[in-house]
Formats: structure tokens, C-alpha cells, sequence
């Protein structure tokens, strides 16, 4: 899915990962608006984007049953 598509899904909740995360990697969004990582690591998501602006990060979404 795409990056759009993945921010959407973790508004309602749902955990993703990008292809360059690893199999035990993931986040979603907590009720704050932040992005909260598989570790409990609160991260404001525009500083989670400022380093991945390429192509790369536009696509390759999946969501983490």
C-alpha cells in the first residue's frame, strides 16, 4: 500500500511496516497524533518523515496482522 494509504490505516488503529523495517518492526499512530514504534518509541511523525522523503518511502506499505 501506499504511504497514504498506511497513515490511514494507522489512524484507525492498525499497526504497519515499510519493506526496509525488519519482520519484528512496526508502528501506528497513538492517540496523540504521534507515531508509536513496536519498542513503545514516540516519535512526532514529522520527524519521522524529514529523512524519508524519496520514492522509496511513497510505497511498499504493509499492515501487521
Amino acid at each position: 500500500m501506499t504511504k497514504t494509504e498506511a497513515i490511514q490505516e494507522m489512524k484507525k488503529g492498525k499497526k504497519v511496516r515499510h519493506r526496509f523495517f525488519t519482520d519484528n518492526e512496526f508502528m501506528t499512530i497513538n492517540s496523540d497524533g504521534e507515531y508509536k514504534f513496536e519498542d513503545g518509541v514516540i516519535c512526532d511523525p514529522s520527524m519521522f518523515w524529514k529523512d524519508r522523503n524519496t520514492m522509496d518511502w511513497q510505497e511498499d506499505w504493509e499492515i501487521v496482522n
